[in-house]
């Protein structure tokens, strides 16, 4: 009895070391869901979150039945989670500033004198800021004097409720002097945050580009520290992480973070911004924000990227518009996965997540600079018939492997073309751009690589998409199947890390694909223009899954379910053939005892 105990007690606490702490990042642009999926992770129990009721009928699918095991699990395991929500850390860099500096912001917003700004502002409002200012001071310099002091109550209370109300009366009153006026000046704030460590300032300091996340991080320790004091859990949400360098900041501290991105139709993300009351011109102003055309050196550090936030995520979950506002499906899928957080290979991967995977995997061929793709097609019953990654032709030498230094000085001459070794106008351009910096030697030993489509471009003075050296991952994909004779692919799928563009829209279209499988939307008319035409539409389709490095998380069991649940609810199956085996060997003895009586008998008879 002992030895069963404790095994079960080892079972417990292997899976209790998942239970204990995790903490998940959500992504995605404003109007998908992210503060919707964040509020459902606060639910304090299960029957709270109110998770669909599973379907019983002998019609169940796959799918079905791994929600049904989910729904199950955590039914009985359930634990809300502490939510972060990155527009209170913000508040609380803003609040670092008395009203004044406060004011000259939000007037370069609204376009006034910050005089007029503090006069819409209102008294109530700058009083009730002044003493939130305060408070913020007060909580810094206690911290900054003992770290220890992060178990204080009233910093708890600070950190996790007065910066929550404050936010909501800042956005309240910002909303209503100008609508989405909120979202532009915290948008501007934490982009000020991550360049300079201080929300006024504008001058790029390097060393500060984990400014944002560090004080979330410090936000987390907070919350370790007093639920390690009760013996409690530490499960973290925080909404929303809108720059991959944050993202990769989580990720290689905690082993328990995973990046979730949260995503929706676009019809579906501008209407739901227009309900809340923004204008059309405020939502182009924030898409611009969150999804830049281009970034310059340093801009590339502190701003918003979400689409390379996406391309990181480990769980995609998609945010319908469903009828009545149930969100019947976004709690479905959610439930999968934080059951699967918990308990890695509850259930196994599905067909799409599969091939998702094998796309995500293949782009890591790609020899591009800018952009890794990948791409996989599969029949009808998502067999794979062939991947592909953006990359050169075979045979020619991929960008990542070629650099200005051996075109100009004549090294490794088979890696580039007559054009780059001839023409001179293309050569005087690439000198003056890589020769300083080949003089310098200041690398630090990265291959001075270069991207033959921008120095092309540069020379010609426009912007030319024709003359990158790679074709596209699908196109790829698709040029396998024909270069080594397979199957036609008529009403098959096809999956790629970004949803095609125009010219892999028609050959996708040509080919008879039937369904489109993306992670990321690509920009253009790819969509609109041509799979929404014509008598044979592809689905195009959001992934909804698990992939990345979360594939292997979640779906890769601790511990065999078999003996795990030996363990845990004493099962124990008898084995028939050494019960057999047991059985014979006691019979065999008995017979022995039985002829050595024998032998004794006929041994007394004898005698007599």
């Amino acid at each position: 009895m002992g030895d069963k105990y404790s095994v079960r007690t080892a079972v417990e606490n292997v899976f209790s070391e998942r239970e204990k702490f995790i903490v998940i990042g959500l992504t995605g642009r404003t109007g998908a869901g992210c503060t919707t999926l964040a509020s459902m992770l606060k639910s304090q129990s299960f029957k709270e979150f109110g998770a669909p009721r599973p379907t019983t009928s002998d019609s169940a699918n796959t799918e079905e039945r791994q929600y049904r095991i989910a729904n199950h699990f955590l039914k009985e395991n359930w634990h809300g989670f502490y939510v972060i929500s990155a527009a209170d850390v913000i508040t609380s860099f803003i609040l670092e500033h008395d009203i004044e500096p406060f004011a000259e912001i939000y007037a370069k917003i609204i376009g006034c004198e910050k005089e007029r700004a503090v006069e819409k502002l209102g008294r109530d409002f700058c009083e009730a800021y002044h003493q939130a200012h305060e408070k913020r001071l007060n909580v810094r310099k206690m911290v900054s004097e003992d770290e220890r002091n992060l178990d204080r109550d009233d910093i708890y209370e600070f950190n996790f409720q007065i910066l929550q109300d404050f936010t909501a009366i800042i956005k309240k009153k910002l909303n209503s002097i100008e609508s989405g006026s909120y979202t532009e000046l915290y948008q501007r704030s934490a982009n000020n945050i991550r360049r300079s460590g201080d929300v006024i300032c504008e001058n790029f300091a390097p060393e500060k580009i984990f400014r944002l996340a560090q004080r979330v991080n410090s936000f987390i320790k907070q919350l370790r520290i007093r639920q390690k004091r009760e013996h409690g859990r530490v499960l973290v949400c925080i909404d929303a992480i809108r720059n991959s360098f944050e993202a990769s900041f989580f990720r290689e501290r905690y082993a328990a973070f995973y990046l979730v991105s949260v995503a929706t139709d676009e019809c579906v993300r501008r209407q739901r911004l227009r309900d809340y009351g923004y204008p059309d011109r405020i939502i182009d102003q924030i898409d611009a924000k969150e999804r830049p055309k281009k970034l310059s050196d340093a801009e590339f550090f502190y701003s918003q990227n979400i689409q390379k936030c996406i391309e990181m995520a480990d769980i995609h979950i998609y945010n319908p518009q469903e009828k009545g506002g149930s969100r019947r499906d976004i709690k479905k899928q959610i439930l999968k996965y934080i059951a699967l957080i918990v308990h890695p290979g509850l259930v196994q991967p599905t067909d799409v997540e599969r091939c998702m995977q094998i796309a995500i995997n293949a782009k890591l061929n790609s020899g591009c600079l800018s952009r890794q793709v990948g791409a996989a097609i599969t029949d009808k019953d998502y067999s794979i018939k062939a991947i592909g990654w953006n990359n050169t032709p075979e045979h020619q030498v991929p960008c990542n492997l070629r650099t200005a230094a051996d075109l100009l000085n004549a090294d490794d001459t088979s890696a580039f073309s007559d054009y780059e070794k001839s023409d001179p106008t293309f050569r005087d351009k690439l000198s003056e751009i890589y020769m300083p910096a080949i003089a310098r030697k200041n690398s630090v030993g990265w291959p001075l690589c270069y991207c033959f489509k921008d120095i092309q471009n540069c020379v010609e003075g426009e912007k030319n998409q024709v003359h990158t050296r790679a074709l596209h991952a699908e196109e790829n994909a698709f040029l396998q199947i024909t270069k080594y004779g397979g199957q036609g692919i008529k009403g098959g799928y096809l999956f790629t890390t970004s949803s095609p563009c125009e010219l892999c829209a028609k050959k996708a279209y040509q080919l008879g694909i039937s369904n489109i499988y993306y992670l990321d939307p690509y920009p253009g008319i790819a969509g609109s223009h041509i799979l929404d035409a014509g008598g044979a539409k592809p689905k195009v389709i959001p992934f909804v899954g698990a992939v990345n490095r979360g594939y292997q998380q979640l779906f890769e069991p601790v511990m065999p379910h078999k003996e795990a649940l030996k363990a845990l609810v004493a099962i124990s199956i008898p084995n028939v053939k050494t019960s057999l085996g047991k059985r014979v060997s006691e019979l065999e003895s008995l017979c022995e005892e039985l002829r050595a009586e024998n032998d004794e008998l006929k041994k007394g008879i004898g005698n007599s």
